[in-house]
């Protein structure tokens, strides 16, 4: 596992989402070390970090986030999760419970695949056998809202770079893992950490139903809808999530 480490002060983990690097979060980073401890993992198979076979479930990642976080002698931490990582986040909750004393799902959730998104995922596991470039091409783009598009036109072909350097193998772990993840709402309803839900309005892989369904499951679950926004809110609408983010640590 590879990962970046500045700042002193009460620890927060950053973690990227699928076909993404911890390299998505180092403005955040920079601006949180001025009060915190930060932590900016590669998760297994993207950045850095190297795969461990041909899946990656949730639970695995979050046990090679553990591993980390062992290493840097952190006893608690709120966890800052991006779609992928806020399935890992997550199951980091579920499995070291005394490690974890915040999670923000941003762009994320803790329901599972629906069987028709299993579905396509299987498609794009096709794709990406066939070449991944043409899918890591089409699909990047579609996460931002489309208004926003020209405008971050530098920061998409970016990202589009940094995906297409991912291996065949990384990808597609992670793709596997994420199809097998379970229901962690229990999790999310039930856990002693607090807990904060930030969804874009526009989003299309994560729906806004599903946010304020999460939302409903407690009381102590803060739900931050960005509007104007789709499934990257940390460049679409910086300053804000930026703001939700560092409020949620300090809290």
């Amino acid at each position: 596992m590879v990962y970046s480490h500045i700042g002193s002060g009460q620890p927060v983990v950053l973690l990227h989402g699928f076909l993404e690097e911890r390299s998505m979060w180092v403005n955040y980073a920079e601006q949180l070390s001025l009060e915190f401890e930060v932590i900016s993992i590669d998760l297994l198979g993207q950045g850095e970090s190297g795969s461990t076979g041909y899946i990656h479930s949730m639970e695995e990642q979050a046990a090679a986030v553990a591993t980390v976080l062992f290493t840097e002698n952190v006893e608690r931490c709120n966890v800052i999760g991006h779609s992928m990582g806020g399935y890992v986040a997550l199951a980091l909750a579920e499995k070291q419970p005394d490690l974890v004393g915040g999670v923000t799902l941003f762009h994320s959730t803790a329901f599972p695949d629906a069987e028709e998104r299993k579905k396509n995922r299987e498609r794009v596991i096709s794709l990406v056998q066939r070449g991944k470039r043409i899918y890591i091409n089409a699909v990047i783009p579609s996460l931002f809202a489309e208004n926003l598009r020209d405008d971050l036109r530098e920061e998409v072909e970016k990202l589009m770079e940094i995906a297409n350097g991912f291996s065949d193998q990384g990808i597609i772990a992670n793709i596997r893992g994420m199809m097998e993840r379970k229901n962690q709402t229990e999790v999310l309803k039930s856990g002693v950490f607090k807990k904060m839900i930030v969804q874009g309005e526009l989003d299309t892989v994560i729906s806004i139903d599903d946010a304020k369904n999460m939302a409903a499951l407690n009381s102590n679950i803060q739900l931050e809808i960005v509007e104007n926004v789709s499934h990257m809110g940390h460049l679409e609408a910086s300053e804000k999530c930026f703001e939700l983010i560092a409020n949620f640590c300090k809290n």
